[in-house]
Formats: structure tokens, sequence, C-alpha cells
């Protein structure tokens, strides 16, 4: 009988990995399911209430998400990630009107999830400090999508990154003012009218 040591078998591919995956989806259906139901009914939407419109058992979500305040900064954070994602593939291409489908984007995403905005604010939860490395890389983004914008001469020549993105911050506040947060027409109406702002004045 050999002495070496008797060999297991080899695992099943992909086995070990499959509950790091599958604990993945889950959190991204719940993330998901949150936002839908804070847009749609507001941050009163019980945590079973999502588990179940995210096809999850109600101890899923609590496992990721053990308080509300947890999974409203989750749902922000993620929503800054997709439009970092976003903006990285419009600067990949050439239109010189990307920056205004990214603004647009920016604004209409800010409208979807007022509610959790205003509950971070209410909790001094500030995503430029819980998320640094996103928002750098937003504002980058925005930046270089003006540069095209500017070069084509699609933008104001005076405007800047900064006030970009203060205009953008402008816009959220515009439309919870307007009670549009629920309603994309006018949410988009309103945005539009501030993005008429930063064309190139008649003249110039």
């Amino acid at each position: 009988m050999s002495g070496r040591p008797q060999e297991r078998p080899p695992a099943a591919h992909g086995t070990e990995r499959a509950p790091r995956a599958d604990a993945r989806r889950n959190r991204e259906r719940v993330l998901r399911a949150a936002q839908q139901l804070f847009a749609a009914e507001g941050l009163g939407v019980p945590l079973d209430e999502i588990a179940r419109r995210a096809g999850v058992g109600p101890g899923t979500v609590h496992r990721h998400f053990p308080a509300k305040e947890t999974l409203y900064l989750a749902v922000a954070t993620d929503m800054l990630r997709r439009l970092v994602a976003e903006a990285e593939a419009l600067a990949a291409g050439g239109d010189p009107a990307a920056l205004f489908t990214l603004l647009s984007r920016m604004m209409a995403a800010g409208a979807e999830n007022a509610a959790v905005k205003s509950a971070l604010t209410a909790a001094e939860f500030d995503l430029r400090t819980v998320a640094p490395g996103l928002a750098a890389d937003l504002t980058r983004h925005v930046s270089c999508l003006l540069d095209r914008a500017r070069a084509a001469e699609a933008v104001r020549p005076d405007l800047t990154a900064d006030e970009l993105m203060a205009l953008v911050a402008g816009a959220f506040a515009a439309i919870r003012h307007a009670g549009a947060e629920t309603s994309r027409t006018r949410s988009a109406h309103l945005a539009g009218l501030i993005l008429d702002g930063i064309r190139p004045r008649p003249g110039n």
C-alpha cells in the first residue's frame, strides 16, 4: 500500500465559485428591486417586500443589507457605478453630442433616485466622500465629453466641468421642487430646459 496521501476527487468545474456568483446575482436582484420600489412607492417599502420583488428570501436581503440605510447607500452607489460605465462607453466613442446624452441620463437617474438621495443627505452621507473614486471618474468623463463638445462648438465655450456638475445637482433640486420625480416626461422636460442653457448662444 502506498504511503502517498489519498487524492481527493477533483471538484466539479465552478463548484467552489458558484455560491459567490449566486450571492452577487442575488445582491444585484435586491438592488434592482429596491431602486424600482423606492422610486415608485417611496422609502417606506418593507425589506420583506423588496425581497419578494427580487425573488429572494428575506434573510438574503438582511444578510446583504442589515439596515435600510445600508441599502439606500448601496442603491445610490450602484447608480453612480452604472453612470460611470455609461460615461466611459460614451467617452470611447466620437459623438460630440454624447455630453448631452450623459447629462440627460445623469438627471434622469437623479430624478429616479431622488428619495434615496434625500435620505442619504438627511443621514449626512455624501457619495463624493463614500465613493470618491467613482465620483472622480464620472467628473473626469464629463470633462472629456465637454472638451469634445467644445471642440465641435456644440456647447458654450465658457462652460466648465465643475459648472456642469453644479447644473446637474441643480436639476435634481428643480425636479424635486416641481414634484416631478415620478414623472419621466416632466423631469425630462425640465432637464431639457437646463441643457438648452449650455448650448451655444446665437451669434457666438
